[in-house]
């Protein structure tokens, strides 16, 4: 299999004061609803949750990424995850969502993150398959702070 590591960094303001979207983060099952193609997320451990995709493809390809990423925050304005070894799991997932306060009821959100799937994949493929990974990691992010967003907005 081929790892393709992607990485991504995203923003958007969400009018919403910064503690209640580090609240909104950090209940990560909750705030899961807003990934896009997510199939699954359960809480697995303290601070630690398992993730499972819908299945893609790209061509003759197909696959449901599947993680378990421990996070840590700070109580205030960032919020770390990383995966851990698991067995059955596909892909490493590392990154930081930083909430910087830009007025009393407005908060920017900047998701980085570096995701790398496992791809079963011939060599011959792999140029088109790293595109799409690196577009679809791209989308994802994007997807789900849109949706946070709107989603925090409107209640």
């Amino acid at each position: 299999m081929a790892k393709f590591p992607t990485d991504v960094d995203e923003s958007v303001t969400i009018a919403a004061p910064r503690e209640r979207v580090y609240a909104y983060f950090w209940d990560v099952v909750g705030s899961s609803r807003c990934v896009p193609d997510l199939a699954t997320c359960e809480r697995v451990g303290p601070d630690t949750y398992r993730f499972v995709s819908r299945e893609r493809s790209a061509g003759p390809v197909s696959m449901v990424a599947r993680y378990t990423a421990r996070y840590e925050g700070n109580g205030v304005d960032r919020i770390l995850f990383e995966s851990l070894p698991v067995e059955g799991d596909n892909t490493d997932v590392r990154g930081t969502i930083v909430l910087e306060r830009t007025a009393e009821t407005a908060t920017r959100v900047r998701l980085t993150q570096t995701i790398a799937p496992d791809t079963p994949v011939p060599r011959l493929m792999q140029g088109l398959i790293r595109s799409f990974v690196q577009r679809e990691a791209a989308s994802s992010v994007r997807g789900f702070l849109g949706n946070v967003q709107r989603e925090m907005e409107t209640t």
